[in-house]
């Protein structure tokens, strides 16, 4: 079950579907979790089963796991608080990686991390809990992602960098290697980070600046 039903949890939802059906991927999606009442029963041809405050029935069977995707660039740490509110063990969570990305025999990922098509993942990259890699996404060798880091499609992350818990990269932005970017800090599309960034600070352009 997706715990979220908008923007990436579609896009997630329907890769694990494209991931079952044309390469036999042990997975399927049983449905959404999701608060918000206007989007209706189904979203994207998948049920709406609950409220994210009432999973308590498919908590209790084990065999259903579960993602979380309610992130947005501008609510990580409000969603990351969220997400822990929840109280759902770790082991809880299932890792999702779509049969045509690439991650090293020698990656370490920990539990509910979701790696979509055509992300590539480079030689001892380690990444926590809940993180989101989309599409075409570059994670170069020895780079550690903590928790809840939303990378958007097409950015490429440098050699050993650490990226702190709660941060958001955006769409086709560049991360030099050996950077350290804190714990919820944000770097806007189309940005070419080249020194490290401290916690909650918004960064954008090339070279990323701080937003004034």
């Amino acid at each position: 079950m997706i715990i979220g039903g908008k923007g990436t949890a579609i896009n997630i939802a329907e890769q694990i579907e494209d991931a079952r059906h044309r390469f036999g991927y042990p997975m399927r999606v049983i449905g959404f979790a999701i608060d918000d009442s206007s989007l209706g029963e189904t979203i994207a041809g998948f049920p709406v089963l609950c409220g994210t405050q009432n999973m308590g029935e498919l908590f209790r069977d084990s065999n259903v796991k579960f993602l979380f995707s309610l992130y947005r660039p501008d609510l990580m740490r409000e969603r990351v608080t969220l997400l822990r509110s929840y109280d759902i063990p770790p082991t809880r969570f299932a890792n999702f990686v779509h049969p045509l990305a690439y991650v090293s025999s020698s990656a370490q990922l920990g539990y509910g991390n979701a790696i979509l098509s055509h992300a590539c993942l480079q030689h001892g990259v380690r990444l926590g809990n809940n993180n989101v890699v989309n599409a075409h996404v570059v994670i170069e060798h020895e780079t550690q992602l903590q928790n809840s880091v939303f990378i958007a499609a097409s950015a490429c992350i440098g050699a050993r960098a650490n990226l702190g818990t709660g941060v958001f990269v955006g769409l086709n932005s560049t991360v030099r290697e050996d950077v350290t970017i804190a714990d919820y800090a944000f770097v806007g599309m189309a940005s070419g980070v080249v020194q490290s960034i401290d916690e909650g600070v918004v960064v954008y352009g090339v070279p990323a600046r701080p937003k004034r």
